[in-house]
């Protein structure tokens, strides 16, 4: 098969470790596969070497399916704002993932399979669409993140993983951590911490003047680095800086040894997070043996387990009461231990890459067999949305529509009549009240009524980067 993933991002994050994770395995399962993103961005440095990555907008995607003979398109359920629906009109067939959203404008009439990374997302994603929703986790390389081999090790071999920006001084005051610096315990806490949305690293400002006064030590894994953290939470940033040993980016092939010295220093993740997809630096933490707390939140709960090693708390929890759990969990040093080993364990058998590359190849064999599936219902849902819920209406298919048209327009100056001429009808599917505008409907009707083949011009070609390293 010719699989394109696709995504409105290129940034570091748990999607884009998605993407390449299942490309690894589909391409040494014998598949063409290839990138396409809307905006460029620093992950694009990080993408796999001899991977091809394409970045432009809606009207490169549909040329770039058409041009290559893609049979599946992959993308996130956010992607629907970027109209990718469209690519279906090209030849080939859609698989929409949703990673932590619940998307409402997702159907039969605009995409061939729907999935969800999380069971809770299922759940909710069932009630908006006709299409059955399949649940596929998300899977690590259990090869990469694997516990350290040495259970003796110390975490002096962690300087690969990382180049430290702050250096901070230790705390003074004693605590209940006796032993040197090197062998006191670590508390990491791994994400963007940027989106203050959905990850709040002010939760980790509120306890880490209790943990360091105790003598742990505080260890930040962020890709988008300080600045941009002080800019969205100053006061957090003003109290995490001179108490985080580490605070910066660390790439994929590092992360592991980053895991595994948090493990070793006896130490654990702490997770802050409001929800999650499934929430894969939690996942790749456990299989590295490194034991997670986290808040009991969708998403997370899902993949930290107090049977299996992992510890939740209430979302709500007070701080000081927070940092007391941390510290006693943490001072419990047989009990992390077997939390180490259970977490481990429990992250190799259920988390697998290769399991959820067969999954979904599975999926994609099953998408190209079905025949188009669309119910009378669903198309009267459609068609009735702007009575039945204006403002729903106007949030879930105002954007994909004037985004279809947007396309439409643009392919036609190009001299590209036939995907313009596909563009403009999906996006008066999607949306038919953007065509009270005169100027519009003069478009469309245009467009409709002078078809031309498919052998038209070409545009502008895409943007193509094959990566060397």
């Amino acid at each position: 098969m010719k699989i394109l993933l696709a995504y409105e991002w290129c940034q570091i994050g748990g999607v884009e470790a998605f993407m390449v994770g299942l490309w690894e395995e589909l391409r040494a399962a014998g598949h063409q596969c290839e990138f396409f993103f809307f905006e460029r961005g620093p992950m694009a440095e990080q993408l796999p070497a001899g991977s091809v990555a394409h970045f432009g907008d809606l009207s490169d995607c549909m040329k770039l399916v058409r041009e290559r003979g893609f049979d599946i398109v992959h993308a996130n359920s956010s992607d629907w704002r970027n109209g990718i629906a469209a690519v279906r009109t090209c030849g080939a067939r859609l698989v929409i993932t949703a990673h932590g959203m619940v998307v409402r404008g997702w159907n039969s009439t605009n995409c061939d399979a729907l999935v969800c990374c999380s069971q809770w997302q299922a759940d909710e994603q069932t009630r908006y669409t006709d299409l059955p929703v399949q649940t596929v986790l998300n899977g690590i390389d259990t090869n990469l993140f694997k516990p350290v081999a040495d259970a003796s090790a110390t975490d002096a071999d962690a300087s690969i993983a990382f180049t430290s920006s702050n250096n901070a001084t230790e705390a003074s005051a004693p605590g209940i951590f006796d032993a040197p610096s090197a062998s006191a315990p670590i508390v990491a806490w791994v994400g963007r911490a940027n989106d203050m949305v959905h990850k709040r690293i002010d939760r980790l400002a509120a306890v880490a003047p209790a943990l360091r006064a105790a003598g742990v030590r505080i260890w930040i894994a962020d890709p988008t680095g300080f600045a941009e953290v002080e800019a969205v939470a100053p006061d957090a940033a003003r109290t995490l800086r001179p108490l985080a040993e580490v605070w910066g980016a660390v790439t994929k092939e590092k992360l592991p040894a980053f895991f595994r010295a948090v493990a070793t220093s006896g130490g654990c993740v702490l997770s802050t997070s409001v929800r999650e997809g499934l929430p894969m630096a939690l996942i790749e933490a456990q299989a590295c043996g490194c034991p997670v707390v986290g808040s009991d939140v969708r998403g997370v709960n899902e993949v930290v387990r107090p049977e299996h090693g992992g510890l939740l708390y209430p979302f709500g929890l007070e701080a000081d009461q927070l940092a007391k759990l941390l510290l006693d969990t943490l001072g419990d040093r047989e009990a992390m231990r077997e939390r180490r080993e259970a977490c481990a364990r429990f992250a190799h058998e259920q988390f697998s890459l290769r399991r959820m590359a067969r999954d979904y190849t599975r999926i994609y064999g099953e998408a190209l067999e079905a025949r188009s599936r669309r119910s009378a219902r669903t198309h009267a849902r459609l068609w009735l949305a702007p009575l039945l819920d204006w403002d729903d209406y106007v949030e879930r298919r105002w954007t994909a529509g004037v985004r279809q048209y947007e396309t439409s327009r643009k392919l036609a100056g190009q001299g590209e009549r036939a995907l313009a001429a596909a563009a403009a009808r999906l996006s008066f599917v999607t949306c038919p009240t953007i065509y009270a505008r005169p100027a519009r409907l003069a478009h469309l009707l245009k467009i409709l009524l002078r078809p031309a083949g498919l052998s038209g011009e070409r545009g502008d070609a895409i943007k193509r980067v094959t990566l060397k390293r």
